[in-house]
């Protein structure tokens, strides 16, 4: 990657993903000079988030160039970096997934990566990433091209099996933000974790101490148990507990993201209020940028101290510098990473950013129950992937009776009808 980069940032009106974005654009010196494309359809938004930069360039001084536009052909052209985070309705929609399978019974309890509303959500976003993806390869094909949309494991498994040549990768903040709650219980400052996975059901396998050599694996448990302890915000672990005593082994995750993949998951935690959760969520964020934007005598120090848990930053270091930078995880082809899980997938893994691209860990020792969780996922998101690059109605029931959180037949074909109707026109047409 050249030296002050065109970055493309695709879904730029999102007040979090922006605002993640230019945070971590802006902290960051090495960028100065860089040419910013801020591209959404709705351009109020791109405006919004292009006002928000104004703001950080004034306190940063980075001589950033920013541009916005709603046509994403317009910039990128010539591209270093093309960022992927865009969604369809994402309430209103993510509402339906999660509340019209449960009206059949299926005890789910989030409905936004796995289950049927994993499903649902995959179908009408799959479709979208891959048309971006290709755009950007076209028009791009030496860029880095970094996929943020949910539900992440469905939509790179997708790629991975439709569009192979397609150098996409996916990044997701889980591990990076749970090795690091983690991390203060284990009493050192300088750990190297191997996880291995799908995108929020990663296991951490391995942790050492890298000064003293010292195996910290064994203290994971007692270190999940004071991180329980000390909780604060609204994510519980109830089930990670619970999977950790089964399995012996430490999920990199709260309760809502993996108890997507689990049938039993409704014993352990309640349904997730989805659109509370999301209010409150995206009310806070908002709350943020509009201080930032028209606050003009705000301290912003502490906002460009703060350290965000995404991997894009030190994976663009490390391209323009080559030296390399550890990254927590990322979602990458299963070229031989996780050889218990097929090659035609897109597994999660602890990695290292390099000056020629991201090399992920490689696992062989997963324990024979969580291979077993990860293989059965794995089909069910390249039926997905079928149904939603395909049209094919049959992947998608098949999906839905394979899936462990659907207890019958005739709810899996229910389920299909009810939320392909309620999505009519965000899906691809099913035959």
């Amino acid at each position: 990657m050249r030296e002050q980069p065109s970055i493309v940032l695709i879904g730029a009106g999102s007040s979090s993903f922006g605002l993640t974005m230019l945070h971590d654009i802006y902290s960051e010196p090495l960028l100065g000079g860089s040419t910013l494309w801020l591209v959404d359809l709705d351009l109020e938004k791109a405006e919004r988030m292009r006002a928000l930069a104004a703001r950080l360039e004034a306190a940063a001084g980075r001589g950033i160039d920013v541009r916005t536009t709603a046509d994403r052909c317009e910039a990128l052209p010539g591209a270093d970096a093309v960022i992927i985070s865009t969604e369809v309705d994402r309430l209103r929609r993510w509402l339906l997934d999660f509340e019209i399978p449960r009206r059949h019974g299926v005890q789910q309890i989030y409905g936004e990566n796995g289950g049927p509303g994993g499903m649902s959500h995959a179908l009408r976003t799959i479709p979208l990433v891959a048309e971006l993806a290709l755009d950007a390869h076209r028009l791009a094909p030496d860029a880095l091209i970094v996929n943020f949309s949910n539900p992440e494991g469905r939509v790179c498994t997708a790629l991975r099996r439709h569009h192979p040549d397609l150098p996409v990768i996916g990044l997701c903040h889980e591990v990076r933000k749970h090795t690091d709650r983690l991390a203060t219980h284990l009493g050192s400052d300088s750990l190297r974790w191997r996880a291995a996975g799908l995108n929020h059901i990663t296991w951490l396998l391995e942790v050492g101490d890298t000064t003293t050599g010292e195996d910290l694996t064994p203290k994971l448990g007692d270190a999940l148990e004071a991180m329980i302890a000390g909780n604060t915000d609204d994510d519980t672990y109830e089930l990670v507990r619970f999977l950790h005593d089964r399995f012996g082994t430490v999920v990199a995750t709260s309760d809502s993201h993996v108890g997507e993949y689990f049938p039993f998951a409704h014993e352990h935690v309640a349904p997730i209020d989805v659109e509370a959760r999301q209010k409150r969520r995206s009310g806070l964020v908002e709350t943020v940028v509009d201080h930032i934007i028209t606050d003009a005598d705000m301290d912003l120090e502490p906002f460009f101290a703060w350290r965000s848990d995404e991997a894009v930053l030190p994976i663009m270091r490390a391209a323009i510098t080559r030296e390399p930078e550890r990254i927590a995880s990322a979602i990458l082809p299963n070229d031989g990473l996780m050889p218990a899980l097929p090659r035609g997938c897109a597994v999660e893994v602890s990695a290292t950013a390099t000056g020629d691209g991201i090399v992920g860990d490689v696992t062989d020792d997963l324990p024979a129950p969580i291979a077993g969780v990860l293989n059965l996922e794995v089909a069910i998101q390249q039926l997905t992937g079928d149904a939603a690059l395909t049209g094919s109605r049959d992947a998608a029931l098949e999906a839905l009776l394979i899936d462990p959180v659907v207890a019958s037949s005739s709810t899996a074909a229910a389920v299909l009808d009810d939320l392909e109707a309620a999505h009519a026109g965000a899906w691809p047409p099913l035959h």
